[in-house]
Order: C-alpha cells, then sequence, then structure tokens
C-alpha cells in the first residue's frame, strides 16, 4: 500500500489593512485677549469645551495695564465656557486700573467684558462655518458689543429660543 500523502495548505495570507486617514482639523482660531488692571497677578482665565476639559488657560502676568494675547484653536461645532476670576473679587475693571478681555473670531469679537466681581463666565458655540452663537443667559450685563446684546431672533440663541426678555431660555 502506498502511504497517504500529507494534506497540502495553501498559507494564509497576511491580513490587509488599509491606512487610517489623518484627522481632518475643524478648529477655528479664536484670540483671546486680557487688557490686564493694576494688579494683573490676581487675574486668570481658562476655556472648557462641552465634555468640561479645559482647553486653554492663562494666568500669571506681572505686567500692570498689559495688553496679553493668547492665539487658541477651538473644535468647532462644540460649546465652550469661557472663565475669568480675580482673586482678590474687584475684577478688572475700573475702580484699580481699567483691564478688560476680549473673545475674537477673526475681526469679531463676540465676546468682551472687564466688570465683575470674583468671576464672571460666558457659554458660546462655534460653527464650523466660522459663525459664532453666544448663550445670552450667561452674559452677567457687565459685557457689551456681541455678547452683550439682547438676543432678538431664536437663531440668536444656542436653545433656539428667544424670550421676550431679549435672554435666551
Amino acid at each position: 500500500t502506498q502511504p497517504t500523502p500529507a494534506p497540502v495548505t495553501q498559507p494564509t495570507p497576511a491580513p490587509v489593512t488599509q491606512p487610517t486617514p489623518a484627522p481632518v482639523s475643524s478648529c477655528k482660531d479664536v484670540k483671546v485677549n486680557i487688557l490686564t488692571d493694576d494688579y494683573p497677578a490676581e487675574t486668570s482665565w481658562t476655556i472648557s469645551n462641552q465634555e468640561g476639559n479645559e482647553v486653554a488657560s492663562g494666568s500669571g502676568y506681572t505686567e500692570k495695564q498689559t495688553n496679553s494675547i493668547h492665539d487658541v484653536c477651538l473644535e468647532s461645532n462644540n460649546v465652550h465656557t469661557f472663565f475669568i476670576s480675580d482673586t482678590y473679587g474687584d475684577g478688572i475693571c475700573c475702580g484699580v486700573g481699567e483691564g478688560s478681555y476680549q473673545l475674537s473670531l477673526g475681526e469679531t469679537t463676540f465676546i468682551e467684558g472687564g466688570v465683575f466681581g470674583s468671576s464672571a463666565g460666558h457659554t458660546f458655540l462655534l460653527s464650523h462655518l466660522g459663525k459664532v452663537l453666544v448663550d445670552h443667559s450667561t452674559c452677567d450685563g457687565e459685557v457689551k458689543g456681541g455678547a452683550g446684546e439682547k438676543c432678538s431672533e431664536h437663531h440668536h440663541c444656542m436653545s433656539s429660543m428667544c424670550l421676550g426678555t431679549g435672554i435666551c431660555e
């Protein structure tokens, strides 16, 4: 009798993996301008995303009445919160210096202020189209310009509900 030949198996081809595409950057360049008051070391700020993660911050200011400009790239189609604090509790304007803060997208300032106590916070959404929606209900009255104006139409609000008082629901 003839011995049974060993079975012939074909080698298994290596798995083919597709390359992972590079992530598409969807961030918008926002300029944070801090003009310090006469006590700059008291001032600090943060920007957090909708998950609550801090994505930008500034502190350690040493020069009185000096502009500090920070360019930050923030993810579009994400809600962010800008929070500024003063450790003494007198804000950055106008008792001891004319300090202020501004957040701008391109040439458009969408949040600005300076008169607050210990802190102020503002919530905003950067659209992928380069527009900014500011939640006016987070504005404390000390701000002016883009963030301090009352809503007049529903599309001005992140909630799409502009109340008769001019405050977003």
